[in-house]
């Protein structure tokens, strides 16, 4: 489940032209019982201690699944989240059974690193410092940790994954942008092989001065990174695909590779006197074919899925009927 403002309600986009993405949005939902079947390459895998408690044969069943989906590729979110009211590292038993039984399915393992959940806190923050010391600490913690665990020297190794997503709102000044840009050259350093560090980026919908176009101008210009676009559709709906777009334009025109990330959820309204906790439900499938309609020319090398487990794995009607529908048509 997403643990960024992309998760707040929707504001109205400003300043942009959004007639051909809600054009192909449109076409896209009218065709989604109709329209070729596309595959995703790829999808997320969000651990939580619950993932403890799968026994062995559930976890085949899930990465067999996953696979019969299209997946070649998983996006191990994290290896550990640290920073809030308890750190939890990601057994190494249950990474190695991971890569072992994704392997075993043709399935490589692009590797997250450790996460810390004063992210969004310190984002928050206006005190300078506070940014400074949270990169310092976060940096060594990310080198160290792509240093010293076994994961790359795996044949299914894909790469790394740098869980901090990216947005607009919070680098809308040239001096935020300048430390971030210093803190990802540093982290790529140590972690660009056998590819680029991924890092994920959205459209956030908090109105700002800030432009993912300025943002990722300033961080390509120093470091080489590979960027997974979430398309925000579960939040935000098809209209989001206009705030991504001149961040397309612009990676297509530097030729820049790139994922999109298609979420499987829809948001749902948060319970009275949860304080706002997130809430969400599987996609319908005809939303999620419409997704990949626009997915299918939209310049991305892969298609992620934001995720098969839990939005099409989880024991509910609407989880049930999205891979049912999705294993019928595909």
């Amino acid at each position: 489940m997403p643990t960024s403002p992309a998760a707040l309600p929707s504001l109205p986009h400003r300043g942009l032209d959004r007639r051909t993405w809600l054009c192909l949005a449109a076409g896209g939902l009218l065709a989604g019982c109709t329209a070729q079947s596309h595959r995703f390459q790829g999808t997320f895998i969000q651990p939580w201690k619950s993932h403890e408690s799968l026994s062995l044969d559930e976890w085949r069943r899930r990465l067999r699944t996953t696979r019969e989906l299209g997946c070649d590729e998983i996006v191990l979110q994290w290896s550990a989240t640290e920073g809030g009211a308890s750190s939890w590292p990601l057994p190494e038993s249950l990474i190695a059974l991971i890569f072992d039984e994704a392997a075993g399915e043709g399935m490589s393992i692009r590797m997250g690193l450790p996460y810390d959940e004063r992210w969004w806190t310190v984002l928050s923050s206006t005190d300078p410092q506070m940014l400074k010391d949270f990169f310092a600490s976060t940096q060594k913690r990310c080198l160290d940790y792509a240093k010293t665990a076994p994961w790359s020297r795996r044949p299914s190794f894909r790469g790394w994954y740098l869980p901090y997503e990216l947005d607009q709102y919070n680098w809308a000044t040239p001096e935020r942008r300048a430390l971030l840009v210093a803190w990802l050259q540093a982290i790529a350093a140590g972690t660009s092989q056998p590819q680029p560090l991924a890092v994920s980026t959205f459209y956030s919908q908090l109105q700002t001065t800030g432009k993912l176009t300025t943002l990722w101008s300033d961080i390509l210009d120093k470091v080489t990174l590979r960027p997974m676009l979430q398309d925000g559709v579960g939040v935000a709906g098809m209209g989001n695909y206009a705030g991504l777009e001149p961040l397309r334009a612009l990676l297509r025109q530097r030729k820049v590779p790139f994922d999109l990330i298609v979420e499987l959820f829809e948001q749902l309204p948060a319970l009275e006197g949860t304080g706002g906790a997130f809430r969400a439900r599987a996609a319908t499938a005809e939303r999620v074919r419409a997704q990949l309609e626009v997915a299918r020319t939209y310049g991305a090398e892969r298609v992620i899925a934001f995720a098969i487990d839990p939005w099409m794995l989880e024991d509910t009607p609407e989880s049930r009927l999205l891979l049912q529908e999705w294993q019928k048509r595909r």
